[in-house]
C-alpha cells in the first residue's frame, strides 16, 4: 500500500464515515410524543412563573 492509496482511503473514507454517523443519528433519534411535549411545555411555563415572582 503506497502513500497515495492511504490518502485515498482517508479522503474518501472520512466523509463516508461522517455521512454514516449523521444518517444513524437521524434514523435513531427519538421524537417526543404529544404527552411529553405538553409536560415539557408545562414545566417551562412553571419555571418562567417562578422567575417572575
Amino acid at each position: 500500500m503506497s502513500g497515495s492509496d492511504l490518502w485515498l482511503i482517508v479522503v474518501a473514507g472520512g466523509p463516508l464515515i461522517l455521512l454514516l454517523a449523521i444518517a444513524y443519528v437521524l434514523i435513531t433519534r427519538r421524537r417526543r410524543g404529544p404527552a411529553e411535549r405538553r409536560e415539557s411545555d408545562r414545566a417551562a411555563e412553571h419555571l418562567y412563573q417562578e422567575e417572575g415572582d
